[in-house]
C-alpha cells in the first residue's frame, strides 16, 4: 500500500520510541493498528457494495433491453423490475425525487393532548 521497505519501517521505528518513549509506544502502535484496520475493513465493504450495485444495475439493463428486443410493452418491463427488486427499493423507487418538508409538533414535557 505505501511501499515501505524494512529499513524505513525501522526508521519510524526508532523515530517513534524517542518521541514517544517505551512505555507509550506499543500503546499508540496498538492503537494505530486498530484504526488502520477499520479504515481498510470500512473501504472493503464500500467497495464491494459499490460493486455489487454496479452489477445489479447492469444486469437490470440488460434485462429491460432484451425485453423491449421481444416487444414487450413498458407495463410488463416494470412488473419484472418490480419483481427482482426488493420491498425497501420499490417503496424507494416509488417516492418523489424531491422532499417536502415536514412539520414535527414538539410539545412540552408533562402537556399530552386531552381527549375530553
Amino acid at each position: 500500500m505505501f511501499d515501505i521497505g524494512f529499513a524505513e519501517l525501522t526508521l519510524i521505528f526508532i523515530i517513534g520510541l524517542v518521541v514517544l518513549g517505551p512505555e507509550r509506544l506499543p500503546t499508540v502502535a496498538r492503537t494505530l493498528g486498530h484504526w488502520i484496520g477499520r479504515a481498510r475493513s470500512t473501504f472493503n465493504n464500500l467497495k464491494n457494495e459499490l460493486e455489487r450495485e454496479a452489477v445489479t444495475q447492469d444486469m437490470r439493463e440488460r434485462m429491460e433491453k432484451q425485453m423491449r428486443q421481444m416487444g414487450l410493452d413498458e407495463e410488463s418491463i416494470r412488473e419484472a423490475r418490480d419483481s427482482l427488486l426488493s420491498p425497501e427499493e420499490i417503496a424507494r423507487a416509488r417516492q418523489p425525487r424531491t422532499k417536502q418538508p415536514t412539520e414535527n409538533k414538539i410539545e412540552p414535557p408533562g402537556e399530552s393532548p386531552r381527549n375530553d
